[in-house]
C-alpha cells in the first residue's frame, strides 16, 4: 500500500499542473480575443491574466535581485585589489605618491 501512495501523489500533482496549465491557456486566449491584456472591462478572466502578468514580472525581478546579490559578492572579490593596503603597516610613513 505504500508503494501506491507516491504514484498517487505524483498523479495528483501532474493533474492540478496540467488543469492550471490549461485554463492558463483558455484564459490566456479568452483575453487576447476580448482586448483584456491591458483594460479588463470588468471580466474576471482578463484581470486574472493582469495578475498572472504581474506576478511574473515580479518574480521575474526578485529573481535577478536574488542571483546578483548573491553573485555579487563573488566578483568584488576578484576585482578588489588591495596590494597597496597590505604592504602598508602601522609603522610605515604615510604614502605619497611618485611624481
Amino acid at each position: 500500500m505504500a508503494y501506491r501512495k507516491p504514484k498517487l501523489l505524483l498523479f495528483l500533482v501532474f493533474s492540478f499542473t496540467f488543469y492550471l496549465l490549461l485554463f492558463s491557456a483558455f484564459a490566456l486566449f479568452h483575453a487576447y480575443a476580448n482586448n483584456e491584456l491591458t483594460d479588463t472591462h470588468g471580466c474576471q478572466i482578463g484581470l486574472w491574466v493582469q495578475h498572472g502578468q504581474v506576478l511574473t514580472f515580479a518574480a521575474f525581478l526578485l529573481s535577478t535581485a536574488l542571483a546578483y546579490s548573491f553573485y555579487r559578492f563573488r566578483f568584488d572579490d576578484l576585482f578588489h585589489d588591495d596590494s597597496l593596503i597590505r604592504s602598508l603597516t602601522a609603522r610605515a610613513p604615510p604614502f605619497s605618491p611618485q611624481p
